[in-house]
């Protein structure tokens, strides 16, 4: 593929994630109670804000790639967006109405294509440059936030952005499971992901 058009493909993608969740907000906002805080409070949200971003980081300047920090920030959305993914089936799908997803062709932008297209990108086309393994450990910070943010803002005022964090819809003991699980798997997927980037590459040599 040229360059041209990877860089279109990039732009192209960011345009459709940044359409879609501006008309998932303006349809949420217009038919339900869903408010800005609460828009921003998805992870589903957030992920794809990054990825509108880092997107359009690159195609804007392909050469930005090789660098390790944007090559840390590309991984971070990359696994971000898979786990958007994985919490499509597990738990939007089920309640898409109940989280204010009344469109098809948003809920397949967001979910599926998004986070597919990312994956790809990243599988076929990984950074040119070696990352730390520490890369893991920045990774995790985002996920971890946002779970006590949810956690402590809906103990707060009584809204969560997926039932499964509500304690008092799923209980104390499934929040605890599900967070666990959710963690566990967001470890091993930047693991696989960083071990994809980096297996070409050379390693450090002692310093």
């Amino acid at each position: 593929m040229s360059e041209t058009m990877h860089r279109g493909l990039r732009l192209a993608l960011a345009s459709l994630l940044l359409v879609a969740l501006l008309a998932q907000l303006a349809i949420g906002m217009s038919r339900s109670s869903l408010t800005v805080a609460n828009f921003l409070s998805f992870f589903t949200v957030l992920s794809n804000g990054a990825a509108v971003v880092m997107l359009t980081l690159h195609a804007a300047k392909p050469d930005r790639g090789s660098s390790p920090t944007f090559a840390i920030y590309r991984g971070a959305v990359t696994l971000y967006m898979t786990v958007t993914g994985l919490i499509h089936v597990v738990l939007t799908a089920p309640v898409a109405t109940e989280v204010g997803i009344s469109e098809p062709w948003i809920d397949w932008s967001i979910h599926v294509v998004g986070p597919i297209a990312v994956f790809v990108d990243w599988i076929l086309y990984p950074p040119p440059t070696r990352m730390p393994r520490h890369a893991i450990l920045i990774w995790l910070v985002f996920p971890a936030a946002y779970l006590g943010y949810s956690l402590i803002r809906g103990a707060v005022l009584g809204w969560y952005p997926y039932p499964i964090l509500d304690p008092s819809d799923a209980g104390y003991t499934l929040v605890a499971i599900w967070s666990v699980v959710g963690l566990l798997v967001t470890v091993v997927l930047g693991f696989a992901y960083l071990w994809w980037s980096n297996r070409r590459q050379p390693a450090a040599g002692p310093a």
